[in-house]
């Protein structure tokens, strides 16, 4: 795929492969052709029907990675979907919250795995999705760092903070 080329209509070669900290390590970050394959999965079959039903620009953080630089940043070094492209790290944008996106995400959409990361139970800082073409297993997890510790820890996030059922029930 030719740098210049598309994704999808709404992802380009640079949203999906660009990197500062690829370019400050000059590290290559090309996806082979199976990764390849399976961004334009997620491009064409997540991505653009959750930008359609949101009816705005949604920000892309980080697409795709390859090994090196998903290490560089430390990220899970062997098992992220990043590095098979099969992930995609999102903000929403023009008034909605990040909280709003992942309600959407979590409700409407068939995702593998969605992560509210880091931020608080109000607002997740951003949205972690992965997709993959052969099984997906709408896995929900919330990302949270430990004061002073360097790692990050995932706990299944079963609270019905999308729900409108529960709110009611809350404030009962």
């Amino acid at each position: 795929m030719a740098k210049t080329k598309k994704f999808s209509d709404h992802i380009s070669w640079k949203e999906a492969t660009g990197s500062a900290t690829a370019k400050k390590l000059n590290i290559d970050n090309i996806p082979n052709d199976d990764q390849l394959d399976n961004m334009k999965t997620l491009a064409q079959e997540f991505f653009e029907p959750l930008r359609e039903r949101c009816g705005q620009p949604i920000r892309i953080n980080s697409f795709f990675r390859c090994q090196e630089l998903n290490e560089a940043i430390s990220g899970s070094a062997t098992t992220s979907q990043h590095i098979k492209g099969q992930a995609i790290d999102l903000d929403a944008t023009k008034g909605m919250t990040n909280k709003e996106l992942f309600c959407i995400i979590k409700n409407e959409f068939n995702f593998d795995k969605l992560i509210w990361e880091h931020g608080d139970n109000e607002n997740p800082a951003w949205i972690h999705v992965s997709y993959n073409k052969h099984q997906n297993r709408k896995l929900v997890y919330q990302a949270t760092r430990k004061p002073g510790k360097a790692y990050t820890t995932y706990q299944y996030f079963d609270l019905c903070i999308c729900d409108d059922e529960c709110k009611i029930e809350e404030n009962e």
